[in-house]
């Protein structure tokens, strides 16, 4: 039986009811998570206007888990891949994503221009080089395997760490496997010609997307829609004005101090507004639950982890 999330506002609005209402309100302090290192893909949460919170931006650690903030508290809300929500929620973490940041799972296979892989089946006896086996990027990989009809062990899967784009060109793997906003953008930077193999169109997996804990959904709704809300307003004052957004990430980013770094700092933001428009070109949170529902069976399959069949980790209840 499916884990169905339904009615988490209602929840949370019948919760709130039973206090006393002599009580002080909710605090408005809110603490956005991102990844460690500042980039250009989150200038929709630098831009965004939040209003009357007390909003703060915090980027992790390099040793801090993805969720260990938001299950201590110290973060409200963060940023992450759906499909590692799902195997989050299956661990047992409160984690819920309650927004779309990508509304297209960016992960692909790329190679050199001149390679003669040319499709996923391709790649087999092939050296294969990604971050390592963990995360969108593995389980990107075994989808990539999946489709191209092959197995784990008609590959050679190389951890290379966040070295992708330097291994492909070193010629220390035949095949990467990167973001179509990160890696292709990099390799070209660098006056290296690659082409993406990409997955095959409807594969239910879910990329960034704003997340959330089920309790702090519950107990704050009317903040966690007004963060939802200034982070589309964000995503939207980025692809009508892609300049400012640059201009908004070099406050967090010190390396965009010169032109050359702006002009890279552009090219991946014009490769990542794709990401964040839905199918009428808008910006906007609203999740496609069906592709959540798919998920969970097709990722419990991909790992061979029973458990992520039945789970359902996403809710529109705080979308406007």
């Amino acid at each position: 039986m499916r884990k169905r999330l339904l009615g988490l506002a209602a929840a949370g609005a019948v919760a709130l009811a039973g206090c006393s209402s002599t009580g002080s309100d909710p605090s408005k302090a809110v603490t956005v998570g991102l990844t460690y290192i500042p980039n250009v893909q989150f200038a929709p949460v630098y831009l965004a206007d939040f209003g009357d919170l007390d909003v703060k931006i915090r980027h992790h650690g390099s040793d801090e888990s993805l969720f260990s903030a938001l299950a201590s508290g110290d973060e409200q809300v963060t940023v992450a891949s759906g499909d590692e929500v799902l195997q989050a929620r299956a661990q047992g973490l409160d984690v819920i994503s309650v927004g779309a940041f990508y509304h297209h799972y960016p992960v692909e296979i790329i190679v050199p221009a001149d390679s003669p892989i040319q499709s996923l089946a391709d790649l087999k006896g092939k050296k294969i080089g990604l971050p390592g086996e963990y995360g969108s990027n593995w389980f990107g990989l075994l989808a990539a395997l999946e489709q191209g009809g092959l197995t784990r062990d008609q590959v050679d899967i190389v951890s290379v760490g966040f070295t992708q784009a330097a291994s492909l060109v070193a010629g220390e793997v035949d095949a990467i496997v990167g973001f179509s906003n990160s890696e292709p953008v990099a390799l070209e930077q660098m006056g290296f010609a690659a082409r993406s193999i990409p997955l095959d169109k409807g594969t239910p997996l879910v990329g960034a997307a704003i997340v959330s804990t089920e309790g702090y959904a519950q107990q704050h709704p009317d903040e966690l829609r007004q963060v939802i809300s200034a982070l589309v307003g964000g995503m939207q004052q980025a692809i009508d004005d892609p300049e400012a957004a640059v201009k908004a990430t070099a406050t967090w980013d010190e390396s965009l101090s010169d032109q050359q770094a702006q002009a890279g700092a552009m090219a991946i933001l014009q490769a990542t507004i794709p990401l964040w428009q839905d199918r009428q070109g808008r910006a906007s949170a609203l999740q496609d639950l069906d592709a959540w529902d798919r998920m969970g069976p097709y990722l419990a399959q991909l790992l061979d982890q029973p458990e992520l069949a039945d789970e359902q980790g996403a809710t529109n209840d705080y979308v406007d």
